[in-house]
Formats: structure tokens, sequence, C-alpha cells
């Protein structure tokens, strides 16, 4: 993995810094509370509106604030497979703010292995292995019992942070064969601009600033098959890239494979 580098700017760097300072003693505020909430399934919702709690104090204390659009209102009886691009670290601090839905990750199994953070993933959130058959299967059990009990799943389907922000790169169809199999709808989300405050280009780089999001209309995947991945796939890659080059620098020079 390459180092990170000093901004340019050293307004930028030191507001790096302050983010993740703010981020990690904010964390700790709410661990004791984290640790007992996270010990059983059943308390999981009451660990998430804490975290909604600690991201919203990092967010505020950080001067960032969340512009969300939505397209419809929601059924939270229900669960949902989220399927937004993937621009910054930043995006998942913005979901689980303004995103009223109770929800899990899911995500690469490094991510177990970081210090205080690695709880999340050996709880609430799901860590997949795909290097051991085994371990991804059981990440995949586990993800249709979040389903099974009304927990929607968060799936960003290019995989990890895009480079090349705003352009969007290639979706993988586990989301979405997913979302097929257990009949659950599938739930676009564009972010717009979290790649300019907190850019993943290999450099310390955060500034303050509004945060804008689009959360679009669910997509029914009632009587679709395994058939239908691309097809679907397809359709909620041209849903996100349509908002991105409404209201951005985007260049419609790539075409999704289906």
């Amino acid at each position: 993995m390459a180092k990170l580098r000093l901004s340019k700017n050293p307004f930028k760097t030191l507001f790096f810094f302050w983010f993740a300072a703010t981020n990690v003693f904010m964390l700790l505020v709410f661990y004791p509370f984290l640790l007992y909430t996270l010990k059983h399934p059943k308390t999981y919702p009451i660990a998430h509106k804490i975290r909604r709690i600690w991201v919203s104090c990092v967010l505020f204390l950080c001067c960032i604030k969340v512009k969300q659009t939505n397209e419809c209102v929601l059924d939270k009886s229900k669960p949902y497979i989220i399927v937004p691009n993937h621009q910054s670290r930043l995006d998942i601090f913005t979901l689980i703010k303004n995103l009223d839905l109770d929800f899990s990750f899911m995500a690469m199994a490094e991510f177990k292995k970081i210090p205080l953070y690695g709880i999340w993933f050996r709880t609430i959130d799901i860590a997949v292995d795909r290097t051991n058959t085994q371990k991804a299967a059981n990440a995949y059990r586990k993800a249709f019992n979040f389903l099974n009990t009304g927990r929607s799943l968060v799936i960003f389907p290019e995989a990890t942070i895009n480079k090349t922000s705003p352009q969007l790169s290639d979706f993988k169809d586990g989301p979405f064969r997913l979302a097929i199999e257990k009949q659950v709808d599938i739930l676009p989300v564009t972010f717009l601009n979290n790649y300019l405050l907190m850019p993943d280009k290999g450099k310390y780089e955060f500034k303050p600033g509004c945060a804008s999001q689009i959360i679009h209309k669910p997509i029914s995947t009632l009587n679709l098959t395994l058939n239908d991945v691309s097809a679907l796939k397809e359709k909620v890659y041209r849903i996100i890239e349509t908002k991105l080059i409404e209201h951005g620098n985007y260049n419609r020079n790539h075409q999704q494979i289906s």
C-alpha cells in the first residue's frame, strides 16, 4: 500500500488530521456503549443509533453539512440492498448520518483488523474474505440472516473507492445477485461531491463543506431471476451516472459491461 503524502495546501492537511483525531476521540467516547449494544444482534439497532450519533458529532465538529435529496419516502419496515457509488472515505459517514434506515455494511475482510473500528466488522457489519471460499459463504449466510430480520445492507458495487471519481468504475455482480436471490429491493444512492471534500488520491487532504447525496427510488427485484443480474446492474449504473453528469464534471466515456 502506497504511503500517504502531505497536501500542498497546509490547511487541507491540518483539517485531515483534525478529522482523524475527532473521529478517534468520539469513537472512544461512545465505545463503552458500543461494546454493550454489540454483544447481541437484538441490540444492533441501538448500536446503529449510537453510530449515527458518533458520526453526527464528527461531521459537526469538522464542519461538514450533509444535503440529502430523497426521491421518495422509504418503507422502513422492509430491508433494502443499498448500492452507492464510492468516491471517498467520507461516503460512509454521510450515509450513516442522513439515511434513516437500520443498515449494515458489507465490505472487505481487512476491515476486521483495524484497531477500534474492527468491532463493527466482527458484529453489526459483514466482512467478506473472497480468498477463502468457506469464509465468503459464511459472510453471505450472515447477509441472508440480516435481511431476514429486516436489516438493510450497504454494498458498494464498485467494491473499492474509485480513484478517478467522479467517473464510475465497473459494477460487480454481488449486490445485484443477492438482491434477486432474496427478492429485496435495490436502493441506489449517488454521492455527488464527497471526492472533493476528502479525495482518495494518496494525500492527507480534507476540507469542510457541504456533502450532497441523492437517495433514489427503490428498484423492485420481484420476479427477477439471476438471468436479470446484468440488466439490473446496468439500470442502477445509469441512474447514478445520469445524476453525476447532471451535477458535475463527468465524461460519459465508459460503457458498463452487461
